[in-house]
């Protein structure tokens, strides 16, 4: 079976291209987001002497006055860190759904209704969810 290329010069840059990108860079922000998280937990374990269960409660409940780790400043990094990975887990999250119900949808105009409609209801989604970490 032979197998044919395309230039890059002669591809274009569409809305697939783009997200078919975007969907693997947003991948490897989600790796990149949980491993510096993980690194900055073991970093303040080591100079704080707090175990891996500290860590794990660090990383879930990180402004609860019983934490042994609560900084300020730590306190500020983890709002900072959670809003970057819920806006890049949900940018990557709303590829996955575009790409299901474009299958489902057949005309031009029902799939760009549902891309505005998820596309809203993704950034109406990540500005609650944004609120609600730095309100907290």
């Amino acid at each position: 079976m032979a197998t044919r290329t395309l230039p890059v010069s002669k591809r274009g840059l569409n809305f697939e291209m783009f997200m078919w990108a975007f969907t693997r860079f947003t991948v490897i922000a989600m790796y990149g987001l949980i491993l510096v998280g993980i690194l900055g937990a073991l970093s303040i374990s080591a100079r704080t002497g707090a175990n891996f269960g500290d860590i794990l409660y660090w990383a879930f409940f990180p402004h609860l006055a019983a934490n042994p780790l609560e900084q300020v400043w730590m306190t500020i990094l983890a709002k900072l860190m959670v809003t970057a990975f819920i806006l890049v887990v949900c940018g990557h999250g709303v590829h996955g759904v575009l790409e299901i119900l474009d299958d489902y949808f057949t005309s031009a105009g029902a799939r760009r209704w549902s891309r505005n409609f998820i596309i809203a209801y993704a950034i109406v989604a990540s500005l609650i969810a944004m609120y609600v970490i730095w309100t907290s």
